[in-house]
């Protein structure tokens, strides 16, 4: 029998503001839509709070993909910057991520990546002012990915958990870095208004926008109140993270939930807590190791090397082609994780990302293959698909760092699974052969070494990481203290 407070049962109650915390008991019980668009509009706010979030992880892409100067190539230190700074703000976003606010976290780390865009178009052929923007919109990347994934896995319902983090921490970033493809081969030379400037614009915009959603759309965890004796606030939050804003048996029993969430957390000190998140610890660095190094700078210099002996450097659709498929890989993901599982993707992204690295290398380890137009158009094909499999792959990343942790550690854990990738970036880097030209003679262990990273990883993902999909946090921490997985 349905109980309502209205005698309009299709009406939409009205947005009520944040100062009216509720203090009565519910009287609906709200049917679960059916169909993944009612179930996704019911929930709708729970994305709408990440979206800030999303449009950083997008500005962050952009710097990710960006080929840069000449002096990228020349000057390590220019390209490891934004690497570096995004460690510098992991690293103070783990240790502030549960001690204050997490919109007044945004809120700056949104201003940071406005910085850096005024940075570019303020001084665009300036190596200081590129230097010194890297640096700040890695920061502010940094500071945003710990809460980012902290607070997906608490205010999210456990059905749609997977698609809200995989989309911000995986699909965003791949966006940002298609669009930076996009224009930076499209773009003149000799323009007038620099490539680099574009990007300070659309990183300005991405910084304002961002400031505003994270302003009047982002919300707090309800466990951020609950730990501090704030049941009623935890209350209206919960409210708020649903369509429509009232109180129902669902939002008790989601408070319930969260209560034993907190609890068990509490029951263990910080040191057990960690010890027990260790091995997931160990599982997800790696995971993300390889999530690096399928983005790294050999994987572009094997493509882009591929292009211009293949095509004299006249392909702008190649580029573009590369990185939407880098793109769609982690979008077929997003929307059917929370309905396929995180697994099976995961599964088969590792197996053809393993054939295709144990190809390629094959085919660069000739010196008479590698100045051959016809097979370097075969490469230029093969590391299409690898990105596209890599995109597949690693996807489930994303959804794993909100899932996997204790409550006690989870923001130092992601921190740390964070600077392991950030660290393959600067390490690859930093030991790549100069000249330029050289480069093209390390490519062969490279995709050895990968290869075999993705057959250990696919014996990992099938044995060790385990199925989530639909399942609540404790039930996550629970799968992730066994040292088998074989479950799908």
């Amino acid at each position: 029998m349905m109980w309502t407070t209205s005698s309009k049962k299709d009406e939409i109650p009205n947005y009520p503001p944040q100062s009216a915390v509720p203090t009565f008991p519910a009287l609906t019980r709200a049917e679960e839509p059916e169909g993944w668009c009612r179930r996704n509009h019911k929930n709708k706010p729970q994305s709408n709070s990440s979206g800030a979030a999303a449009l950083i992880f997008t500005s962050g892409g952009m710097f990710l993909g960006d080929p840069g100067p000449r002096a990228y190539f020349t000057n390590k230190h220019l390209p490891m910057s934004w690497f570096i700074g995004a460690i510098i703000g992991v690293i103070l976003g783990a240790i502030i991520c549960n001690r204050i606010p997490k919109k007044l976290i945004t809120c700056f780390a949104s201003l940071l990546v406005t910085v850096s865009g005024i940075l570019l178009v303020a001084d665009p052929r300036s190596l200081n002012a590129l230097l010194a923007a890297r640096y700040i919109n890695g920061c502010a990347l940094g500071l945003v990915f710990p809460l980012t994934f902290v607070l997906v896995g608490e205010q999210c319902v456990k059905s749609l958990r997977g698609m809200n983090a995989a989309a911000v921490g995986s699909m965003c970033l791949q966006l940002g870095v298609f669009l930076q493809i996009i224009y930076s081969y499209i773009w003149p030379q000799d323009a007038s208004f620099d490539g680099a400037q574009m990007m300070g614009i659309l990183s300005i915009f991405w910084g304002f926008l961002s400031f505003f959603m994270a302003f009047f759309l982002q919300l707090e965890s309800p466990i951020f109140y609950l730990a501090r004796g704030q049941e009623e606030m935890a209350i209206d939050i919960l409210r708020r993270l649903q369509r429509p804003f009232t109180v129902t048996h669902e939002t008790y029993e989601q408070l319930m939930e969260h209560k034993h969430y907190l609890a068990e957390s509490r029951e263990k000190t910080l040191l057990q807590s960690a010890i027990i998140g260790f091995p997931a610890l160990l599982k997800l660095s790696f995971y993300r190791v390889f999530s690096a190094a399928s983005s790294c700078f050999y994987t572009y210099f094997a493509f882009s090397y591929a292009v211009s002996i293949a095509f004299k450097y006249d392909a702008t659709w190649a580029y573009n082609v590369y990185g939407f498929l880098a793109w769609i890989g982690t979008m077929i993901v997003t929307f059917t994780i929370d309905s396929k599982g995180r697994k099976t993707p995961m599964i088969f992204g590792f197996f053809c990302c393993s054939c295709l690295c144990f190809s390629l290398a094959g085919v660069l380890n000739d010196e008479f293959s590698v100045r051959d137009s016809g097979t370097m158009t075969v490469v230029m094909f093969l590391m299409m698909a690898y990105q596209l499999f890599a995109g597949i792959s690693t996807a489930s990343s994303s959804v794993y760092l909100t899932e996997a942790f204790p409550l006690a550690v989870k923001p130092y854990y992601v921190a740390i699974t964070f600077i392991a990738e950030m660290s393959i970036h600067i390490l690859v880097i930093a030991v790549h052969s100069e000249p330029w030209s050289y480069n093209v003679y390390d490519l062969p262990p490279f995709f050895y070494t990968l290869g075999g990273l993705s057959v250990v990883f696919f014996v990992v993902a099938i044995a060790a990481l385990p199925e989530t999909k639909k399942n609540t946090l404790r039930e996550c921490l629970a799968k992730f203290r066994k040292l088998v997985n074989c479950q799908y």
